[in-house]
């Protein structure tokens, strides 16, 4: 047995044609993040969204959560059973609760099943039968978690850390995974942690994985214009390296 991961999204804040903003599965159960359109988008890889029943958002800025009214409504028109979704405190309970205002659960109580929310702060867990999860701040203008994950059947390890800053903590909070997922919106640089936006390059992103002693990066949340000069900015710090694309799949 092992742990599959699948990019169903790489892009930045405004994804193109055929591109969705950074969000990913595994398992075909757990989520991070929806990007714009996670519940549609993932059925072009022959996985079905209604088998998604735990969500993890790193952080509430829209492109990380637009998607989670249709992936709510998806669920409660197939009568699945309610979701399970863990964030950011306090961010979390009000995205979620606007996004079922949206679908007017007010009115149709019948339909929408309330998601069971986890609200963590940083260095606050989460477990169930299948996962385990630890969690790290990370920098960035709002509250935003690094999710390190280890699937209990397998024992691989991962980490996504969302948006964020260079942030030198990370790395031993990632320390050893076998997969870290790492934003690159900054593009083909080595940036100012302490510039506005918090926000990393792949060169940060690769600094973080040689320090962390990780097994492999994959770049996400990347300029997909400048993809070859952003792979080989990180490969030339850390090789293993990849520049996720959607449709790529990873067995850990």
């Amino acid at each position: 047995m092992t742990t599959k991961v699948l990019f169903t999204g790489t892009a930045t804040v405004v994804p193109g044609a055929g591109q969705d903003t950074a969000c990913l599965l595994v398992n075909q159960d757990c989520l991070f993040d929806t990007g714009w359109n996670a519940a549609v988008n993932m059925q072009q890889y022959d996985c079905n969204p209604l088998d998604v029943r735990l969500l993890f958002i790193t952080h509430c800025h829209h492109d990380h959560y637009i998607g989670l009214p249709q992936l709510l409504f998806l669920h409660a028109m197939k009568g699945k059973p309610r979701l399970t979704i863990v964030g950011p405190k306090p961010d979390i309970h009000m995205i979620v609760e606007r996004a079922c205002r949206f679908l007017r659960d007010d009115q149709f109580r019948d339909i929408i099943n309330p998601p069971e929310i986890h609200a963590l702060q940083a260095g606050q867990t989460y477990e169930d039968d299948v996962y385990e999860v630890t969690t790290a701040p990370t920098v960035h203008p709002v509250v935003g978690l690094c999710y390190r994950l280890r699937d209990k059947r397998t024992g691989s390890t991962m980490a996504v850390t969302g948006d964020t800053a260079y942030h030198e903590p990370l790395a031993r909070h990632v320390a050893g995974v076998d997969l870290l997922v790492h934003e690159a919106s900054r593009g083909a640089v080595e940036s100012d942690p302490l510039a506005v936006g918090g926000h990393s390059g792949s060169i940060d992103a690769a600094r973080i994985a040689a320090a962390a002693k990780v097994e492999k990066l994959a770049l996400t949340h990347y300029p997909r214009v400048k993809r070859a000069e952003i792979l080989a900015a990180a490969e030339a710090v850390f090789p293993n390296t990849m520049a996720a694309v959607e449709g790529d799949l990873l067995e850990l």
